[in-house]
């Protein structure tokens, strides 16, 4: 029987291991990483400015307020994405950095990131830094950072471990029930005339991310109340099968736990996750909206 000093010894040896790591997302994709991993994290916000006040995306953030603020507001919101000076910071001087970005499609985040790697390298050209563009947004499944916690375990190289979290990520579907479509047309991210008919009949909509990471509505419909059974057809078309997957919700908690149940009804071996939104992600979808993420 090995006692307690042997194991005190092993979780000593194990937290060593992970030193020199670090993953690191923008607010706009987060990642689920269990609470006892050893392995070090962090966000680097988005901010979100209405009128002549900023809101920093994070744990403080109050989605509430901001979406409030942007309905009483003449000029609506913009969004500005981490500087690289941002994404230096949040890296410090560590060896082995991972980082995943926003779709490239959709935010300037990942240019930003790529910029800040130039920059790393420069001064340190022997450390490992590498972003990965997840074509997506919302928080990536557990599997994602498990799958990076088992490489560097099996003391896995840089190279594969990244292999290996890169095609998790190509692996990962997206979908959107949008609560709102004025920000995304605001922004330019979809048709103005698909967003004039959207805010005049108040017509919902489910889309999915596109393999180049943007938008694509599929399903458009009057009022929130169809987007349960719309979106279990919507994963039964896309050939939904069961598994690990992801719903952040904008202030719809009680939503997103409703469509957890109806999934895992029918999909017994599903594993449903529910999480809050990001503020950017909750500024883009609207209040009431969800995005949910699997491994396809």
């Amino acid at each position: 029987m090995r006692g307690l000093g042997g194991i005190a010894e092993m979780k000593k040896k194990e937290e060593r291991l992970f030193d020199g790591w670090k993953l690191v997302t923008d607010s706009g994709c987060g990642l689920l990483v269990p609470e006892d991993a050893d392995i070090d994290h962090e966000v680097v916000p988005f901010t979100i400015s209405v009128d002549d006040m900023d809101y920093m995306d994070g744990d403080d953030i109050d989605t509430g307020d901001m979406l409030e603020h942007i309905d009483r507001s003449r000029e609506g919101g913009r969004t500005s994405c981490p500087s690289p000076h941002a994404w230096l910071k949040a890296w410090g001087d560590v060896e082995n950095v991972i980082a995943f970005t926003l779709s490239a499609a959709m935010s300037g985040s990942y240019n930003s990131a790529i910029a800040a790697r130039h920059m790393a390298l420069e001064k340190a050209p022997d450390r490992n830094i590498a972003v990965i563009n997840t074509c997506g947004a919302g928080s990536l499944p557990e599997r994602l950072s498990d799958i990076i916690y088992e490489g560097v375990e099996d003391g896995d190289s840089f190279e594969t471990i990244v292999n290996a979290a890169d095609k998790a990520v190509r692996e990962t579907q997206v979908m959107f029930a949008l609560g709102s479509l004025d920000n995304l047309i605001k922004a330019g991210r979809l048709n103005k005339l698909v967003g004039y008919a959207a805010h005049r009949f108040s017509i919902s909509a489910i889309g999915v991310a596109s393999p180049g990471g943007r938008i694509e509505l599929r399903h458009k419909f009057r009022g929130m109340k169809k987007i349960y059974g719309k979106l279990i057809d919507a994963l039964r078309e896309a050939g939904f099968e069961g598994g690990e997957l992801v719903i952040s919700h904008c202030m719809n908690e009680e939503g997103a736990e409703k469509l957890g149940h109806l999934i895992k009804a029918e999909w017994l071996y599903t594993e449903v996750s529910v999480v809050p939104a990001s503020g950017l992600c909750s500024y883009y979808m609207g209040k009431g909206g969800m995005i949910i993420t699997y491994h396809g």
